[in-house]
């Protein structure tokens, strides 16, 4: 499933070259802090989480918290940053959901410390299910 991408102007705050401020757009969505590990010019845009998948393949239903691009030279990302959404960790028996629009969602593995975590995707929604 691709996703329509709809940009959502005046939602991102740069809060220096390396940290942006994903602000939310409907009252559903979480704002969402990313912190770039590498130097460089970064064009970061909030995306609308309509048209993004409503259910897991194993039919979890998905809340998204956010949506956005992250692009340097035009092209979308693939190196390290990092990701903070309040109150991920404690999310208790919902798992952090990615869709990169790639292929289908997934359940994110790796660590989640301090309601942050790690990424290359440059491309991705954030969500959890249930």
């Amino acid at each position: 499933m691709r996703q329509n991408k709809v940009v959502i102007p005046g939602k991102v705050q740069q809060v220096n070259s390396k940290k942006f401020k994903i602000k939310k757009d409907k009252d559903n969505e979480v704002e969402v802090d990313i912190e770039i590990e590498e130097d460089g010019t970064y064009e970061v845009e909030k995306l609308s989480i309509e048209g993004l998948p409503t259910h897991m393949n194993d039919g979890t239903p998905i809340r998204w918290f956010n949506n956005v691009a992250i692009k340097k030279n035009g092209q979308y990302i693939n190196q390290p940053y990092k990701v903070t959404i309040p109150g991920i960790s404690s999310m208790g028996s919902s798992r952090l959901v990615i869709f990169d629009g790639n292929g289908d969602p997934y359940y994110y593995t790796g660590p989640i410390v301090n309601d942050t975590f790690e990424m290359t995707d440059g491309d991705p929604g954030w969500g959890s299910g249930p």
